[in-house]
């Protein structure tokens, strides 16, 4: 073989090997950023296990559940991928000896890649009787969100890396109000759980590095229908509207046996679900969920999103008449009601 044949066909191997690894590239830009559209360009990231951990989004929700709880949530998503997104939760809840006012207290840190969401809040609420059974809790928070980029963790093609690209930090204060109302078999919830919309990045030097979180409004809806002694019908929805941002909303529906439920889930566009709450103990209670993306595109490149969740009972309740009864002090014969899990 002629030496310049030889030449021009090693050349033409490297093209296509090239062209191989490009196509991979465009491959899974185009289905990462179609999920980004299809998960309707939120800036807070939805929780599977939503309904047993409402006081991330809703400071209403504490003292619902009638005695002193520590919550705590980890989500991993898009599993496979690397620096994909992951979710650490921890609430703390306690009930005044009143059972009137309540207070708590959260942090979430939510880490996507490059970016880092860190929050602290204080949790209040004062619950309103309306009647035997039903019961109006009114919910305040105060604290803020530290909003970080490292740019340092990316990989440059330069030795000297991008200079224009700095590591950003900004603490941002915010408050939040919610209403939770609590009946014998149902639950319905409004909150916006950050009321000011606050800036990201800032502009200087020519160069627009502007970026806002927007209001979120959330609504919770909650059912737990007797369809036996021990076995229920349970459901729960949960959705949120972003300015500038079509709704998203979360469907669940299973059944419950005693203190133990077990939900398939959809949310809207964007995965499919299947939950599982264990009460394992009378201070104990674990739950799991794991969700597909719809996407086909998405769904061959990660193997799904995993969610944990662990409630931890502090102490029993100060009054064990009080309507607000925790499931773990119900007989078997009654087991309470859903927002109380």
């Amino acid at each position: 073989m002629e030496p310049w044949k030889s030449k021009v066909g090693y050349t033409l191997t490297i093209k296509i090997i090239m062209i191989k690894q490009y196509a991979k590239l465009i491959f899974f830009l185009t289905s990462f950023f179609l999920f980004l559209g299809k998960s309707n360009g939120q800036q807070d990231s939805h929780l599977a296990l939503y309904k047993y951990h409402l006081q991330l989004i809703n400071p209403a929700f504490i003292g619902t559940q009638g005695a002193p709880f520590l919550n705590t949530s980890f989500r991993s998503q898009w599993t496979g991928i690397e620096d994909a997104p992951q979710i650490q939760a921890i609430t703390l809840g306690i009930p005044s000896s009143e059972k009137r006012l309540n207070y708590g207290a959260l942090f979430y840190n939510d880490r996507t890649f490059i970016e880092q969401q860190t929050r602290f809040f204080a949790n209040f609420s004062y619950r309103i009787p309306l009647n035997q059974d039903l019961n109006l809790f009114l919910g305040l928070s105060a604290g803020g969100e530290n909003f970080s980029v490292n740019f340092g963790s990316l990989e440059n093609v330069s030795p000297l890396g991008d200079q224009f690209l700095e590591n950003f930090s900004r603490f941002n204060p915010n408050m939040g109000v919610g209403i939770y109302l609590q009946g014998g078999n149902f639950y319905a919830a409004l909150s916006t759980p950050k009321l000011f919309q606050t800036k990201r990045f800032r502009e200087a030097d020519g160069f627009s590095t502007t970026a806002r979180d927007f209001v979120h409004l959330y609504g919770s809806l909650g059912s737990r229908i007797p369809m036996s002694t021990d076995w229920f019908w349970v459901n729960s929805a949960n959705f949120r509207y972003v300015a500038r941002a079509p709704w998203s909303v979360i469907t669940n529906t299973g059944v419950g046996y005693k203190n133990h439920e077990l939900t398939v889930g959809y949310q809207w566009d964007a995965s499919f679900s299947g939950t599982l709450m264990i009460q394992a103990s009378d201070a104990l209670s674990f739950g799991y969920s794991y969700q597909i993306p719809s996407s086909k595109a998405i769904a061959s490149l990660t193997s799904g999103n995993h969610e944990l969740l662990l409630k931890i009972r502090l102490s029993k309740s100060n009054d064990p008449t009080e309507t607000l009864e925790e499931p773990e002090t119900e007989t078997e014969e009654k087991p309470t009601s859903i927002s109380n899990k």
